[in-house]
């Protein structure tokens, strides 16, 4: 599943939510992604209305259907709010990581059953969602079709 097939099956409500907790780095890398201005006017101080900006321009970009947005989007959110729960399932499986980062390509050598078990383990930690949007998103990175064959995560990747 394509990044924004995921961000699309999310809805505007979870995307929204996930940008209200971006801070000006991470808004400027999503836009930066795309080669989406992030430049403000000077006479706007206000980190508050410069995030509402940022915001704009983003979801204005996510409804274009914009690769590069929605692959960034989701990124930043995880490696940056999603962290424990990265790890928890990188320990589940006993892939070696740091802080739920790792090079090895997993879903290759670690058997799908296995992969898709411990994925919902994981779903009695984390909220269900964010779990889908996960390991949907490992299956586009790593080039695998592992969870996208499984109704659960693909139903529960919609309903939130």
């Amino acid at each position: 599943m394509q990044p924004i097939e995921i961000v699309n099956s999310i809805g505007r409500e979870k995307v929204e939510a996930i940008v209200d907790d971006f801070n000006s780095g991470q808004f400027k890398r999503v836009l930066n992604s795309a080669d989406i201005s992030t430049r403000i006017p000077t006479r706007i101080l206000s980190l508050k209305k410069r995030a509402e900006i940022w915001k704009g321009r983003l979801m204005e970009a996510v409804q274009g259907n914009n690769f590069h947005v929605a692959q960034s989007l989701i990124y930043e959110w995880l490696i940056h709010r999603k962290r424990p729960m990265l790890a928890s399932f990188l320990d589940k499986i006993n892939v070696k990581h740091r802080n739920g980062e790792t090079d090895e390509s997993f879903l290759k050598t670690v058997p799908e059953p296995v992969l898709r078990e411990k994925a919902k383990e994981l779903e009695s930690d984390f909220n269900a969602q964010d779990v889908a949007i996960y390991v949907h998103f490992l299956d586009f990175h790593q080039q695998a079709d592992v969870f996208a064959k499984d109704d659960h995560f693909m139903d529960t990747l919609k309903k939130g």
